[in-house]
């Protein structure tokens, strides 16, 4: 009987050694495919639009158990980055030569390390003021 190296539990890729490659690769990939289907059509759409658009499919893809990336290897934030920065270059139709930080802050977007961090904060605030955690 073998084992399987991986199982995939509430859209969550769980491996043997924790590590979540195969989550964040997971992630990286279906967001990718839905910012190259918004490229086509954010020209038609006013920034407001576009912004609740890319927050909604991709951005909820980024923050989905986002909190179990706590002190994750900073090779795979830097990938969840990588996908966000990209997103603020569509939703904002800037040229590759206008730096992704400028926008993300215009676009008031955390980067990803820092909501991670919001998140398990805003978890741990709730639990200790409600006893539940969300």
């Amino acid at each position: 009987m073998q084992f399987a190296d991986d199982i995939k539990l509430l859209r969550v890729t769980l491996d043997s050694t924790l590590s979540f490659n195969k989550h964040i690769v997971t992630v990286t990939l279906s967001s990718h495919y839905h910012i190259c289907a918004q490229c086509h059509i954010c020209p038609l759409l006013t920034l407001d639009a576009a912004k609740a658009m890319a927050v909604s499919i991709v951005g909820s893809r980024l923050d989905y158990c986002n909190s179990i990336l706590y002190c994750m290897l900073q090779v795979n934030i830097d990938r969840l980055q990588c996908v966000q920065s990209v997103l603020a270059q569509v939703v904002a139709e800037a040229p590759c030569t206008i730096s992704s930080t400028n926008i993300r802050r215009d676009l008031h977007w955390l980067p990803v390390n820092h909501r991670i961090t919001y998140k398990l904060c805003i978890i741990t605030r709730n639990t200790l003021h409600t006893t539940q955690p969300l």
